[in-house]
């Protein structure tokens, strides 16, 4: 299980950096997951992990040793993408066995691994069976068992459960947790989706424009983010910003005392607390039923904020709003937290 140790890795395509000076370790035998809006740099740092790019400057360890140079099947790694990208023509069987005979196993030895990796993913009574006779999530399993049958050390996702239904992919999620638990192999995913991020990693590394913007556990990156960058992306619904040149952020300053070097602040939906009050300064504008909690939108002075609540709320109804000072977030004029 190696530890994978980035040093000052930069990539670019033209005049855009997909990687600017990236550096980081990913713990051996964990789950990393790779965070980021579109053009992040997230594939493009698994990619050069996998040696599938080549990176302009910077090195890329396993363990002490230096793979910077060393081709895909020199790191032996094992890398899942988007497409289960399965031959067509081929049985499932000899789709998981592929490769295999080149590297010097015999077929009793090829059955077994084939056998063993099918039984992980439950997809044994689909091994006669063609592509095309497939759903989408077991075209899936199929590609995750080829990818896993030889139990690599390192297992590198891109985004393989995008385009799975939503009950799907929390079925995936949680298949590849175990697996990676039961295997005990290092885990690298990339993706866009937080909750996806959430769900599964051990550690998250948050990704904006070719830099690292925070690295650490799900719930700490969500709780207590280094900067705003970090707090507007991780959430759902998101957190909500208010700046110093709004009249809000004035009314708030006082309340809360906040610093000169306080120039933004943010309050997650959930931390607000309200009651509903006719002198109140908020007022609903809209409504939106959720899963156990009812998404409030209202105006607040010169804002456009959201809230969770318990209870529904008819839209005009005015209420009083606060809340606890230790969930107010604090950023200063560069969007560090404070």
């Amino acid at each position: 299980m190696p530890l994978i140790r980035i040093e000052h890795l930069s990539k670019s395509y033209d005049d855009t950096h997909a990687l600017n000076d990236v550096s980081f370790v990913m713990e051996s035998g964990r789950k990393t997951v790779i965070l980021g809006p579109s053009g992040a740099g997230k594939t493009t740092l698994l990619r050069c992990i996998a040696g599938l790019e080549t990176c302009e400057s910077g090195k890329i360890f396993f363990d002490d040793e230096d793979v910077t140079a060393k081709s895909p099947a020199e790191r032996k790694v094992a890398m899942i993408f988007q497409s289960a990208a399965l031959f067509a023509h081929t049985k499932i069987k000899d789709n998981i066995a592929y490769g295999l005979y080149k590297l010097g196993y015999t077929k009793g030895e090829i059955e077994t691994m084939v056998m063993r990796s099918a039984e992980l993913l439950h997809i044994s009574h689909l091994l006669e069976r063609y592509p095309n006779m497939l759903s989408g999530g077991e075209k899936q399993r199929a590609s995750i068992a080829r990818a896993i049958v030889r139990k690599p050390s390192l297992l590198l996702l891109d985004e393989p459960f995008s385009s799975l239904d939503e009950r799907l992919r929390e079925e995936l999620q949680a298949e590849m947790m175990r697996l990676q638990e039961e295997i005990g192999m290092t885990m690298i995913s990339v993706t866009h989706d937080q909750q996806e991020a959430m769900n599964m990693a051990d550690t998250v590394i948050f990704m904006k424009n070719g830099e690292i913007k925070a690295s650490g556990a799900p719930e700490d990156l969500y709780l207590s983010p280094p900067n705003l960058d970090t707090a507007e992306f991780i959430g759902s619904p998101a957190v909500n910003v208010i700046h110093d040149d709004t009249a809000l952020f004035a009314r708030l300053k006082e309340f809360y005392h906040l610093k000169d070097e306080v120039r933004t602040i943010a309050i997650r939906p959930e931390n607000f607390m309200f009651e509903e009050d006719e002198n109140g300064i908020a007022e609903v504008t809209h409504i939106k039923p959720g899963y156990g909690n009812y998404e409030v939108r209202f105006r607040c002075l010169d804002q456009n904020l959201i809230l969770l609540s318990r209870v529904p709320l008819s839209k005009g109804t005015r209420f009083r709003l606060c809340a606890f000072d230790a969930n107010v977030m604090r950023f200063d004029e560069k969007g560090i937290s404070l």
